[in-house]
């Protein structure tokens, strides 16, 4: 890259507050592309590639937006009315929007523009459409503040430039060995996804995605710095984000993705979101993103079919087909647990028990009482015996009976026959975190774990 083109481009001028007016999203002025310099393989990985995966896990950060685009869309990010209307806080000192897209006309142009789309697509060698409205620009902020008021008040159009003094215990974190990793270790709800700084990183430290390969070790992928956006197909790959440190400031914001080739099964539920989103807003969404993709795959059959002369219908073919249309509405229909229900149990059992399930799960079946409770609630149906979820149950166990893989959100595997086949197990395979604590309260092996 040109060096006067490197100064030019990160030369911040004046701007005006957050409060001016946001800018027509245009490519030739606020994107500065150029390719990643490498794409990282799930053969480099040492991980099996899925028949659904692209070979391609992830890239290297590469440029994305030019300086005039961070400013455009930090401006159009800190906007009244998506700061009113899109912004929650987990914690102190953290602010996150969602469905920013559905306030700032600029945002949803950049993310939804051809060139944008091209460019996200050519990176992970498969032509992508994004998932649905509310995953388009997820972003996460970390800035000081107690309130989301007093947060906003910190949250400039100019990029922050200060920098907070590093404590010896900073210098020396390691996110993976310390437990504050700002996402332990996780698979995403969506295939694929995009993610863009769009704050200043000199100085920082952390920040980093790490991704588990194949033989257990982890691969650091250098976080990208600002205007720079990273690709991973997180839904295939098991990956760490590293807090970052050192920094007054860092806004990263991420849009998720779905392959548009036909006959790739669809991995995407939504586990990760459910105990923080609008489900009035997600769920119609999910429902015609789903219902939209059923379509294109018996469009693609049909279009086939018509034109094909002398075309001959295989019955195993049509059978598989109408099959895995029937198990993919299933899926759906599954992934939307009742609001009401999901917040209360969520409410009950905690955020951290909610998202930490299969290693609870994993240490509930060390216990002694395991065998006797978790077998006599399954035995006798103690536990929503009308629940279609018993369907589920048995559906997989003849699975296994089969020796055919389950498919989980996990990933493909199959069971071993020698272990019992559990409904915890069932509800962990579908991502159904919160029903799967309901389950574990009525065994009694919620109560026996607490004492632990």
């Amino acid at each position: 890259m040109n060096p006067l083109k490197l100064v030019k481009r990160w030369s911040w001028g004046s701007t005006k507050g957050p409060e001016e007016k946001e800018e027509t999203f245009d490519p030739k002025v606020h994107l500065d592309y150029t390719p990643p310099s490498k794409k990282i393989t799930l053969e480099d990985l040492l991980l099996k590639q899925s028949p659904t995966a692209s070979p391609i896990a992830g890239t290297v950060p590469f440029p994305l937006l030019s300086s005039e685009g961070v400013r455009a869309y930090r401006r159009a990010l800190f906007q009244k009315d998506v700061i009113d209307k899109c912004a929650s806080s987990p914690f102190p000192g953290t602010l996150v929007l969602r469905d920013a897209v559905k306030q700032s006309k600029f945002i949803n142009d950049f993310w939804t523009h051809p060139e944008t789309m091209r460019i996200v697509s050519e990176a992970v060698d498969v032509p992508l459409e994004i998932v649905m409205p509310t995953e388009i620009g997820h972003t996460n902020i970390q800035v000081e503040g107690t309130t989301i008021p007093e947060m906003a008040r910190n949250l400039k159009v100019e990029p922050s430039l200060e920098k907070v003094e590093l404590s010896a215990e900073d210098r020396a974190y390691d996110p993976l060995k310390d437990a504050s990793a700002i996402i332990p270790w996780h698979y995403d709800s969506y295939p694929y996804v995009c993610v863009m700084m769009l704050s200043e990183t000199e100085g920082m430290i952390g920040g980093e995605t790490y991704i588990k390969k194949g033989d257990g070790e982890s691969q650091k992928v250098e976080g990208p710095q600002i205007g720079h956006a990273v690709m991973l197909q997180g839904g295939e790959v098991r990956h760490l984000a590293a807090r970052a440190k050192g920094v007054k400031e860092r806004i990263s914001t991420i849009t998720s993705y779905r392959s548009k080739v036909p006959n790739i099964y669809d991995s995407s539920y939504m586990t990760n979101v459910r105990p923080y989103a609008d489900m009035n807003t997600m769920y119609p969404e999910w429902t015609n993103y789903r219902l939209r993709k059923l379509r294109d795959e018996l469009t693609h059959y049909l279009d086939r079919t018509e034109k094909e002369q002398n075309f001959t219908q295989a019955t195993e073919e049509v059978q598989d087909l109408i099959n895995n249309q029937i198990e993919y509405l299933q899926r759906t229909s599954r992934q939307m647990v009742d609001p009401e229900y999901s917040q209360r149990l969520v409410k009950e059992y905690g955020k951290p028990a909610y998202y930490d399930a299969p290693r609870i799960w994993q240490t509930v079946r060390t216990l002694p009482s395991f065998e006797e409770l978790a077998f006599s609630t399954d035995d006798e149906r103690k536990w929503r015996p009308d629940s279609g979820y018993w369907m589920d149950l048995q559906k997989s166990m003849e699975t296994i009976r089969r020796g055919k893989p389950l498919q989980s959100v996990l990933g493909t595997g199959v069971w071993d026959q020698t272990k019992r086949y559990y409904m915890g197990d069932e509800l962990l395979r579908q991502g159904l975190n919160e029903v799967f604590l309901d389950w574990l309260g009525c065994t009694g092996l919620w109560e026996v774990y607490g004492k632990l």
